[in-house]
């Protein structure tokens, strides 16, 4: 076994160890590790089971550290007297040949609160490491369900694994990796906060708050009436929005509605009337205020950066971007001119064109962006690459 390969058993192993001890004993400020090899004080301790506790006498002559003395064999050692000198690292070091193992000494011995503060005289019980050794030797039981510690493995590959080599041999003591999680491309915050192009509006609104203020936003206790339905809920959540601006193709100039702002979420906490209810805002990524809309909260559906399967032929333009800004960069929010209608579903790759800067000259591919949110006419799609600055009118066309 290479150095390397030691180091990393004996870290496994300490971990594994050191789960399993003492609360009390865990407690300590002192690093576990590196403090049982500093010199050890003479102070009294309070006798405590299991283990014997002697205070050494002013001025007495100690026998030698243990790591001078011919070392038992584990199998026979059940108790050991310490000696001047002696730490749980040299200690463990007699025993197993190995100081890496010295918490499974201190674990066994629970009357020593601070592992660097051992004493001569005093007793250790030294455990058997029969238990661990069983483990480490019988990794496939770890497989079927029995004791022991598991076998290194990738969840998801059930093909039969070949031979170890002689190094692998060694040690079948190892972790389990888990799986990498997918991430979605946006989390569902910046999906909500990004917003969409239509015609959304509402006759449910905040008609107050519980302070004389004109904002509200994270917290604060606010009234509103919906009118849209009867059977609201303690609990049940609704987003803020606001109309922003009404926005108009760059090149038809069609109207398409109005910029819709996400505002943040609130939930309601009592009803108070008919159609009247108290509610606490919960998220709130821009201030609201009297007269601000709501709607029934949906939840988000992430998306994740798969391979397109599918071949469209689309092309339109941008149609407006975040907050009526004249430009756009990587990780802005823009929205498209295409929606459900022509196909678009979420999670589809436009590239961006920027018209040429004089005629008869061809136009320049400016960056990419994929889209989170399908409406029936738009779509809301966040820029992934950008070479330029991203502007209202570029033009867009389906990846292929």
């Amino acid at each position: 076994m290479t150095r390397r390969s030691r180091t990393l058993v004996h870290a496994v192993t300490v971990l594994l160890l050191m789960a399993l001890l003492p609360t009390s004993a865990r407690s300590q400020n002192q690093s576990p590790v590196a403090a049982p090899q500093q010199e050890k004080a003479a102070e009294v301790q309070t006798p405590q089971k299991p283990g014997e506790l002697t205070i050494p006498e002013r001025g007495k002559n100690l026998a030698e550290p243990a790591e001078a003395k011919s070392a038992p064999s584990p199998e026979a050692a059940a108790s050991y007297t310490i000696k001047q000198g002696d730490t749980l690292w040299d200690i463990s070091n007699t025993f197993f040949k190995d100081p890496f193992l010295w918490p499974f000494i201190w674990k066994a011995n629970p009357y020593i609160t601070n592992p660097d503060l051992i004493y001569p005289g005093n007793k250790l019980a030294i455990p058997s490491l029969a238990p661990i050794e069983r483990a480490m030797q019988a990794p496939a039981a770890a497989e079927t369900g029995e004791e022991g510690i598991p076998a290194l493995q990738h969840k998801g590959t059930g093909a039969a694994r070949e031979k170890p080599s002689e190094e692998e041999a060694v040690t079948t003591s190892k972790l389990i990796l888990p799986e990498e999680a997918a991430t979605p491309i946006i989390d569902k915050y910046a999906m909500l906060n990004a917003g969409y192009v239509g015609d959304d509006e509402s006759k449910d609104v905040i008609i107050g708050g519980a302070e004389p203020k004109r904002n509200f936003s994270y917290d604060d206790i606010v009234y509103v009436n919906i009118r849209s339905k009867e059977d609201v809920n303690i609990g049940d959540k609704y987003i803020m929005f606001n109309r922003l601006n009404k926005v108009k193709h760059p090149v038809t100039g069609k109207e398409y509605g109005r910029l819709i702002k996400i505002l943040g979420i609130l939930r309601i906490t009592a009803k108070d009337s008919p159609g009247m209810y108290t509610a606490r805002i919960t998220l709130s990524f821009d201030v609201s205020g009297k007269g601000t809309m709501l709607m029934p909260y949906q939840e988000p559906t992430p998306i994740y950066d798969t391979p397109q399967t599918k071949t469209k032929d689309i092309a339109g333009y941008i149609l407006e971007v975040m907050d009526g800004r004249t430009i756009n960069g990587q990780h802005d929010i823009v929205y498209l001119d295409k929606g459900s209608a022509d196909g678009v579903e979420p999670g589809d790759r436009f590239v961006v064109y920027t018209g040429p800067e004089e005629a008869n000259l061809p136009r320049k591919l400016v960056g990419e962006t994929q889209v989170i949110l399908i409406k029936e006419h738009t779509s809301t799609a966040v820029v992934r690459k950008s070479t330029n600055v991203l502007i209202k009118g570029d033009q867009v066309e389906s990846k292929k």
